[in-house]
């Protein structure tokens, strides 16, 4: 395992944990941070996929990752409209693209299905208004997706190129220890942060957002 495996594996971890138990009550400063991290992964891969090298084994794939994933982080840290989209945008195109290079597609061709798949989610959130429990439920799947991958990199079951495509591709590696990692922390995330959301919680509103 290498430093850059372990080094990753920890802070995937940390924050999936964190948006898995405090994604609604922290949703402002928690949504950037997960932005990035799947920003990140995902201009990294479109880096190697134009100008080829492996996976984070460039300075290019770090620069551009690095680029896509701040960009995601402050626009979802400034603009309303752009959390919303994002919330279920970058869950929608990590998992798709992920299980579709896992299954073998090409990665231009994962590109796509992830894109398609986390405009759909975004959409449905933006017409849903964000609802809290929408919140809670996304981002605790989300966290136990990302604590998974950490984990199965830390024991060394996955490296760093197993989730070039995306969060999903790790998922497919491993997946008796990834199904019962995701279920467990999702389910204990949900059932944490639930506790925080009343009558008056009813959604992100946008005259609330960064109140």
């Amino acid at each position: 395992m290498t430093l850059e495996g372990i080094l990753v594996g920890l802070v995937v971890i940390i924050v999936g944990l964190a948006w898995a138990f405090y994604g609604l009550r922290a949703f402002t400063i928690l949504l950037p941070i997960w932005a990035f991290i799947v920003g990140f992964g995902a201009g990294a891969s479109w880096i190697q996929e134009l100008f080829g090298g492996g996976f984070l084994a460039t300075t290019t794939s770090w620069v551009g990752g690095f680029f896509i994933g701040l960009v995601l982080a402050l626009l979802s840290y400034f603009l309303y409209y752009a959390a919303v989209v994002l919330l279920g945008g970058a869950l929608g195109y990590t998992l798709a693209a992920g299980f579709a290079v896992g299954i073998g597609l090409p990665n231009f061709l994962a590109i796509i299905v992830g894109l398609v798949a986390g405009a759909a989610l975004g959409a449905a959130v933006l017409l849903l208004a964000m609802p809290a429990f929408l919140v809670v439920w996304l981002s605790a799947i989300g966290g136990a997706t990302a604590v998974a991958n950490g984990l199965l990199i830390l024991l060394g079951r996955i490296d760093l190129k197993d989730i070039e495509g995306g969060l999903g591709q790790g998922l497919l590696r491993d997946p008796a220890i990834a199904v019962v990692t995701v279920i467990v922390v999702a389910a204990a995330g949900i059932y944490y942060q639930m506790r925080e959301v009343t009558e008056s919680t009813v959604a992100v509103e946008r005259a609330t957002y960064r109140a």
